[in-house]
């Protein structure tokens, strides 16, 4: 009797435990679906456009299902023969095509030239072959936009962005070939120290890093020194500018490829490389007007590079590495070519909160990642901004506001901002100012603060076209400060705002101009100064600095008789400013921050190898207990939402804007000419205007270098 109570026992035990498993597996099936749901309702891959000029490949066209700000995109070009014609190969990614359409506006004055559809494809294995037939009323050597228009059966309209020129001679294939070949002689010693005669080192620009090396450097860095590195994939060639003059034809090319290199410690790594040639033929003859080379080392997460001491981040290009640390100095969030991590210090466990997996190094141009606050729980607030790397975002451009929730592993996205810039201008424009507090998230894009309600999506401004300099942010990029009138030297007060809540405060000097200097932790320096309607002023006239606590209580103040200031500069402890009497200028001075401030726990620094040279690092200020192992966690789940996009207006920026394009990608924005063509002579590039023509070249300016 008992044996059959306890068969009955375990069978309804067995069959408890098999419905509970059931429940379990459907609910995670009925999970499942819904993510996948999600995901292939929203999963509509962009076909992409390869450009062909005879039988090289010359770039790969984006497209975008949104409008983009044609000006500004400047990715490549496309030189037409002289019988007009440009091939081009449609890579459909699952799409069907239904039509296709173009057209090419005077890149100066953006008027239409011509437009039209193409009608005619071959299709076959996922691909389509068309032919573009440009207008016969192109002149050549002048440069024009062309955009493609397609429609699928997934896609109503996608747009893909380029220029083109008509050529008057037959040279890109030869100077493709060039470049091809000075990229190959790179990796063999024996023929690359013949390519000294095209370098033109200059100690000036010495470097021990390889993360980039320019026609200014020496031929040891050119041929890689000590690193041996072989090339593991084809030569991916892209277009980016064209000059043609009656002295010879200039032609820029990116070369991208990947290659591996074996480290000190005998470990295989990977690298994206991108080497960018300016190649100038006349007459016959072959030169190298600008070159290029970034690499960027694709970094995992292992013993091998997170140690007690730093963290090392291998071979980059970049000279430094951001980092955002936790108000209790437990935690520290920094970001690699567009992958995300949190380190809890404490515990010496390090997570991935999101990795954009860059496949070489056009990924990391067109797509950015840039950590904003990392909390007390290790909770972390990070952008990802450019061309959208979510199936939910499908051939959008913008910023996505995400939130990394230490605990649980996952990243939802907070807010979806489209924008009508590409990564590269929207870094530029990029202030260090972006901030979510109390369910607002608040932006700085070209000299606007912009605001975002979280539940609502209520879109806004806080202040519209501020001079440079004219609004300030503290260490913490949770308080702002600016001239209540958003201009530089004529603001009667200041606003301070708390983004944390929104609180707002105001400081006012009767009957003075100040102006914002700067935050020294969350001390707010601030200028004063006499000023007359009526007459001119060389510089902004200051008399007094004053610093001022986060409740405004004045901390201390500087003034002297007869002296005026300016120049202010503001470092983590230091307020330096050049002092003047008379118009005569005196000795700098410098204020020394006696509050006591909060100690990093790290900081961007480098670290010296024997075979790889000089690499990036994040070091800690103090080593990480050497008794802890190494915790390194899995990526979690990544969440981006439809309905996080909100539709936002950006305000049309006052003033001129120059753009300065080197080495193929974009230097850097500038609002005076003369320091734009400053900066484009140190790359040996352009200036284009807001309307993307061209108003300043280095091969136009070659002699005057």
């Amino acid at each position: 009797m008992k044996k059959r109570i306890v068969v009955v026992i375990t069978i309804i035990a067995v069959i408890i435990v098999a419905v509970a498993a059931a429940m379990v597996f459907q609910k995670k099936q009925s999970d499942d679906k819904r993510v996948n749901k999600e995901s292939k309702t929203s999963t509509k891959a962009v076909p992409e456009i390869h450009v062909q000029y005879g039988e090289e490949n010359i770039g790969k066209i984006e497209g975008y299902t949104m409008d983009m700000e044609e000006s500004h995109m400047r990715d490549m070009i496309i030189p037409i023969t002289q019988n007009h014609t440009v091939s081009m190969k449609i890579n459909l990614r699952g799409n069907k095509l239904k039509t296709i359409s173009y057209e090419l506006k005077d890149l100066k004055e953006g008027k239409l030239i011509d437009n039209g559809d193409i009608k005619k494809w071959n299709q076959k294995k996922g691909a389509a072959s068309i032919t573009y037939e440009a207008s016969t009323i192109m002149e050549e050597r002048k440069e024009y936009f062309l955009k493609f228009t397609i429609a699928t059966d997934k896609h109503e309209k996608i747009n893909y962005y380029t220029r083109a020129m008509v050529m008057n001679e037959e040279v890109v294939p030869k100077q493709i070939a060039f470049a091809k070949k000075f990229s190959d002689d790179t990796f063999s010693e024996e023929k690359g120290v013949k390519l000294a005669a095209y370098l033109e080192p200059d100690s000036r620009y010495a470097s021990d890093s390889l993360g980039q090396v320019t026609i200014r450097s020496s031929i040891g860095m050119l041929i890689w020194k000590t690193l041996r590195p072989e090339r593991t994939t084809k030569i991916d060639v892209s277009i980016k500018d064209i000059c043609v003059k009656d002295s010879g034809q200039a032609g820029t090319y990116t070369l991208t490829y990947d290659m591996k290199a074996t480290n000190a410690q005998k470990k295989e790594e990977k690298y994206h490389v991108a080497e960018t040639i300016t190649v100038w033929s006349f007459q016959g003859k072959t030169y190298i007007l600008a070159y290029n080379r970034e690499i960027n080392q694709v970094w995992e997460c292992n013993e091998n590079n997170v140690g007690n001491g730093f963290i090392d981040l291998g071979i980059q290009k970049q000279s430094e590495i951001h980092h955002v640390e936790s108000e209790n100095g437990q935690f520290v969030a920094y970001e690699i070519n567009g992958d995300v991590y949190v380190m809890d210090i404490l515990s010496k466990a390090i997570r991935p909160a999101f990795q954009l997996k860059a496949k070489n190094t056009e990924t990391l141009y067109k797509t950015k990642a840039r950590v904003m606050k990392v909390n007390d729980n290790g909770d972390l607030d990070y952008m990802v901004y450019g061309y959208s790397p979510s199936d939910i975002h499908t051939g959008k451009n913008g910023i996505s506001v995400m939130h990394y929730n230490w605990k649980d592993t996952v990243s939802e996205e907070r807010v979806f901002i489209p924008c009508t810039e590409p990564a590269q201008i929207l870094r530029e424009e990029m202030s260090e100012l972006c901030h979510e507090g109390d369910g607002t998230i608040y932006i700085m894009l070209s000299n606007t603060i912009y605001f975002a309600n979280l539940k609502t999506k209520e879109w806004g401004t806080l202040i519209e076209n501020i001079e440079d300099g004219s609004c300030v942010v503290n260490g913490a990029g949770d308080i702002i400060a600016y001239n209540t009138n958003g201009t530089r030297y004529g603001s009667d007060s200041i606003t301070i705002v708390d983004l944390s809540n929104g609180k707002k405060q105001e400081i006012k000097e009767d009957g003075k101009k100040i102006t914002v200097c700067g935050y020294i932790g969350d001390n707010l320096v601030y200028g004063m100064a006499d000023t007359s309607m009526n007459k001119k002023y060389s510089r902004f006239p200051m008399k007094v600095l004053v610093i001022v606590d986060k409740d405004l209580k004045v901390v201390k103040t500087y003034q002297q008789r007869g002296v005026t200031l300016s120049d202010v500069e503001i470092t983590e402890s230091v307020i330096s400013f050049q002092r003047w009497k008379n118009n005569k200028k005196l000795d700098e001075e410098q204020l020394l921050n006696n509050t006591e401030e909060k100690k990093a726990i790290a900081k961007s620094s480098y670290y010296m190898d024997d075979v790889k040279m000089k690499e990036l690092a994040l070091a800690f200020t103090n080593n990480l207990d050497s008794k802890l192992t190494l915790g390194i966690g899995h990526l979690g789940k990544v969440n981006f939402h439809g309905d996080a996009e909100i539709h936002a207006g950006f305000v049309k920026e006052k003033g001129k804007r120059f753009f300065v394009y080197g080495y193929g990608k974009l230097q850097g924005i500038y609002r005076n000419l003369r320091a734009a063509e400053n900066a484009a002579r140190e790359t040996y590039g352009l200036v284009v205007n807001d309307k993307g023509a061209k108003i300043w070249t280095f091969e136009e300016n070659y002699n005057n270098k």
